[in-house]
């Protein structure tokens, strides 16, 4: 498994990352199958509004060439849509999108009406792509949507025997002012659903992951574990942490579960870290031995006692540990693992209470203290 699978802590799910921050978002089935049946519907409102019509102009093809090439497009559209149902890339995204310019560019070449009403399709095509994937990709077709109506008006002007009329410009004015407002709008919907994204998935007090974020995570890497790829989970509680809120506050209890959210995600150097809930804190990691995470227990510990030393106030931590598959192939089964583990060595602590191991259901409890 690369390192960016483990650490890429913004989008956990939905987001399909390339590098860096770009990326798309990825359709669901029923996405796909209403995006296709859309260019199907296009596909049959073209063939019938074309089939009326005596001629053409005399640009680059026929009424029966124009209509062959409407069924390559069918044909192409097809195989788009098995390669979609098999799994979406962004090379068969661009190439279905490529095509969809393409066939629109040619109708709007034929169209025998001044203005144009095939030019429309240039819209939808914007707005069913672009709106569906991500501001880059909508750029991208909109570039493509400008470049087809130009070409596609420039061989009307140029080979159909067309003129520009008043009626023309103000159809272009209109269109390009309805494309950018559409980028615009859709540049302000893609920022709140990002906004949206981010506070459903991320603690608001740590800045880590939050429970339904973990989980979002955990379905994504450890289907990756099932192929053959081995993971650690690492389970965090703090120690007396009540006794912290009750003797300082609240606001000093809110001040040391942010600074050791920072200390154990920074201790665990590469993984996926979150907020369980309330002073629960989980790590899934790469597969890490024995050693290796004595050696994150150590960190963890060094720094916390540091920081408790230097700012006055008392931070303990008791922790535990599971691995994939030996001990679960899913994160509530190895959480309760390490849970386990965690009270074990927690009832072994001289200065705290005997606590005896005990099974906790962990997705019953709280997800803030």
């Amino acid at each position: 498994m690369n390192n960016s699978d483990w650490s890429d802590r913004r989008h956990p799910c939905r987001w399909e990352s390339e590098t860096g921050d770009a990326g798309f978002w990825m359709p669901d089935r029923t996405e796909i199958v209403t995006q296709f049946f859309t260019r199907y519907l296009f596909f049959a409102l073209a063939v019938i509004y074309f089939s009326t019509l005596e001629s053409v102009p005399p640009v680059l093809f026929s009424i029966e060439q124009l209509l062959m090439a409407l069924g390559v497009y069918f044909a192409v559209n097809t195989w788009f849509f098995r390669q979609a149902l098999k799994g979406v890339t962004l090379q068969n995204i661009r190439g279905a999108m490529a095509a969809d310019l393409l066939i629109v560019t040619l109708c709007v070449i034929h169209d025998p009406n001044p203005i144009p009403p095939s030019a429309l399709a240039f819209l939808m095509v914007l707005l069913g792509n672009g709106m569906r994937y991500g501001m880059r990709l909508f750029a991208e077709v909109l570039g493509g949507a400008f470049l087809g109506m130009a070409v596609s008006f420039a061989f009307r002007y140029r080979m159909g025997g067309f003129e520009i009329s008043a009626g023309d410009v103000f159809f272009g004015v209109f269109w390009i002012s309805l494309a950018l407002y559409a980028y615009i709008l859709m540049g302000r919907i893609e920022g709140q659903r990002q906004q949206l994204d981010y506070r459903s998935r991320f603690d608001a007090l740590t800045g880590l992951l939050n429970r339904h974020g973990l989980l979002a995570a955990a379905d994504s890497l450890f289907d990756k574990a099932n192929e053959g790829n081995l993971a650690t989970v690492l389970f965090a509680d703090l120690n007396q942490f009540k006794m912290v809120n009750d003797r300082y506050g609240h606001g000093v209890g809110d001040r040391v579960l942010a600074e050791f959210a920072q200390i154990f995600n920074e201790s665990v150097e590469m993984g996926v870290c979150g907020r369980w809930g309330g002073d629960e804190f989980v790590a899934i990691l790469p597969m890490r031995s024995d050693a290796a995470m004595q050696q994150i227990f150590e960190r963890i510990e060094a720094r916390i006692q540091a920081w408790s030393q230097s700012n006055g106030l008392p931070m303990g931590v008791s922790l535990g540990v599971s691995h994939a598959p030996q001990d679960g192939h899913d994160l509530m089964t190895l959480l309760s693992v390490a849970d386990i583990n965690l009270y074990q060595k927690k009832s072994q602590q001289p200065t705290e209470a005997k606590v005896q191991p005990f099974y906790r259901n962990l997705a019953d409890e709280p997800e803030t203290s």
